[in-house]
């Protein structure tokens, strides 16, 4: 019902534009929009965030080898 109610939104939106209704639609859009950001930015991985976590991942590794030797 929600996506519905969405697309409707998004298709009337230029036709609702200057008026109070056009607002709150955009208002919706831009919550919808920001909350999606968000979410996508929670699973998605930075090249810097992926060194970092290989970079750990190899020192536990080393760590583990070099007491292995001893």
């Amino acid at each position: 019902m929600k996506p519905l109610i969405l697309v409707a939104s998004l298709l009337a939106a230029p036709l609702l534009s200057g008026c109070l209704i056009g607002a709150a639609a955009g208002a919706a859009v831009g919550a919808t929009g920001a909350v999606v950001g968000g979410g996508v930015d929670l699973v998605t991985e930075s090249r810097e965030e992926r060194m970092r976590k290989e970079n750990k991942a190899l020192k536990k590794e080393n760590e583990r080898l070099r007491r292995e030797q001893e």
